[in-house]
């Protein structure tokens, strides 16, 4: 054993480790406060790059160099040697911790103790609360520092599922752009083990890895509004700062959507729960945005910020030379006439039902063109009734409906490039891309002039409000005046070169920046990593809670 150090106070200190790390200053600034407490067992040098030199106890030593208190070797195992293993120096200082002795580290980003090789690592415990916001080890190890660009991004890619909608669209995007930013390091997709076939190339980036992160990237993102489907219990684990988009507030706004005013009750609670939780929140247009600033007042404004998405990921897309096959199959005598294309799966906030109303109306004026609606059927919360009352209906021999399922990409592409306008009557909106990569293959669309549509199109000439008069003019307009539709076009496509994905991504990682800058979020301190949301998410999602509903009504009654 080497001769041993002593404090000012007399105590006789034994090194493990690398004694020459034991400066003069180091030695006489441990020793003054291993002398202020029996009760310390030990002090650590822990190396921390670009933290506050500070004060911390542990559950056991850690660090490049350890100094053990000599006289307290009569309640513990022998003292270690200055060479021993990290297990010898664990049980010499669980020991101790079994006599309610500590052991304090001093925290330093002094170069010579950052890069000297570590004695011993935290110990389980002190590993796990160092990701813990409420903890001594997060408050001092993260505090308010600011990481340095290039920035890591653990991005949650739970959504992406075989069929590509508008969260989809969203996600790969928005990796893409952020792949090809100047100032993001590694994206980590995490939440899935493969890719579906519309995003596999993004794993042939070398910025982009599929799976958990090694280690905390400084930013989780959940790129889609949190839910059952994603697991935010580890976000806290994946990303030293976690922030979510909210796309928009449908399925807190209507009822419809929840199988009963309870599940409806919880989710609502849900939702604003996330948003008191997370660090940041951005929203994919300015209304969404105070919309729920309204509904969660209490949220810090500077943590809430609209980062609108882009439009223009449709700019290069190639339009297939024939039908595919799919459509000419399944849809027998289309592009026999000129079509009106709704695009979008049947929720009731689509509006489908009003669509076909409003082609009718264009039928009895004597225009003569077909319908197409192509997207999913959803369950319990669909227009689909209405519609197949309305269709029975037809009689109008000026034009045909073609119901489709979900189409490929492939298709998708035709029908907005053949079609000769785009009807999109959606009610509950947060972005809204179909109109824009219409606009990209040339189509004219409309809609009515609200909320984040007209926020971000600039388009002139809408209808103001869901009246069926007003629509089918609109329509009428675009399908027998060229100058119209070519304005309508026209200006729309002016929306996608206003706003480019490479613009979402600078306006984005700008956000991921200043939260990095902000200290975590107050809620954070007092919801664990494997939260109360997470497992109320997981409970509203499961089969068991639906089927037992109408049981719960009935005890409430009660």
């Amino acid at each position: 054993m080497s001769r041993p150090l002593t404090s000012p106070g007399g105590r006789a200190l034994h090194v493990v480790g690398d004694a020459s790390l034991v400066t003069m200053d180091r030695l006489d600034a441990i020793g003054r406060h291993m002398d202020q407490d029996p009760r310390i067992a030990s002090v650590s040098l822990v190396g921390v790059p670009s933290v506050r030199s500070g004060w911390i106890r542990g559950t056991a030593p850690n660090g490049a160099v350890i100094l053990m208190a000599m006289d307290a070797a009569s309640l513990s195992l022998p003292l270690p040697a200055a060479e021993a293993t990290s297990l010898e120096i664990a049980a010499w200082a669980r020991s101790l911790a079994e006599r309610g002795l500590w052991h304090d580290w001093l925290l330093t980003s002094d170069v010579d103790v950052v890069r000297a090789p570590v004695v011993t690592p935290p110990a389980p415990m002190d590993a796990l609360e160092a990701l813990s916001h409420s903890s001594a080890h997060f408050a001092l190890q993260d505090g308010a520092s600011r990481p340095r660009p290039p920035l890591s991004v653990a991005v949650d890619a739970t959504w992406l599922k075989e069929h590509q909608t508008g969260a989809q669209v969203l996600t790969v995007a928005a990796v893409e752009a952020l792949a090809r930013h100047v100032s993001i390091g590694q994206i980590h997709m995490f939440g899935i083990t493969e890719l579906p076939a519309y995003a596999r190339h993004l794993a042939g980036d070398p910025k982009v890895s599929i799976g958990h992160p090694d280690r905390q990237a400084d930013i989780a993102w959940y790129p889609n509004q949190i839910d059952g489907r994603s697991d935010i219990s580890v976000a806290r684990e994946v990303g030293r700062r976690v922030v979510t988009t909210y796309l928009d507030l449908i399925a807190y706004d209507i009822p419809r959507y929840h199988s009963s005013d309870e599940a409806w009750e919880s989710y609502r609670a849900f939702q604003r729960q996330i948003a008191m939780s997370v660090d940041g929140i951005s929203t994919i247009s300015a209304d969404v945005a105070t919309r729920l600033l309204e509904e969660a007042p209490r949220l810090e404004a500077s943590r809430v910020r609209a980062v609108p998405l882009g439009i223009d990921h449709l700019d290069e897309q190639e339009v297939p030379s024939d039908m595919p096959e799919e459509l000419s199959s399944g849809a027998s005598g289309l592009g026999a006439r000129p079509f009106i294309l709704l695009l979008g799966n049947d929720f009731r906030h689509k509006n489908r039902d009003f669509a076909i109303s409003v082609w009718e109306e264009l039928l009895h004026r004597g225009i003569s063109c077909d319908i197409v609606l192509a997207g999913l059927h959803v369950k319990g919360s669909s227009s689909k009734e209405r519609e197949d009352v309305l269709l029975a209906a037809h009689v109008n021999l000026r034009g045909a409906a073609h119901r489709l399922g979900h189409v490929s990409n492939e298709a998708r592409i035709w029908l907005l490039a053949n079609a000769k306008a785009v009807h999109y009557p959606t009610s509950a909106e947060g972005f809204g891309f179909v109109p824009y990569e219409a606009a990209a293959l040339g189509t004219p669309s409309t809609f009515t002039d609200f909320g984040p549509l007209k926020e971000i199109s600039g388009a002139t000439g809408l209808p103001k409000q869901w009246e069926i008069d007003a629509h089918a003019d609109d329509l009428q307009s675009l399908l027998t005046d060229s100058v119209a539709a070519e304005l309508r076009t026209r200006e729309l496509a002016q929306a996608g070169v206003r706003r480019t994905w490479n613009d979402f991504a600078t306006d984005l990682v700008s956000f991921f920046e200043s939260i990095s800058g902000f200290e975590p979020v107050l809620a954070s301190a007092v919801i664990s990593t494997h939260s109360d949301s997470a497992k109320l998410a997981a409970v509203m999602s499961s089969r068991a809670y639906r089927a037992l509903e109408r049981a719960r009504r009935v005890v409430k009654r009660r």
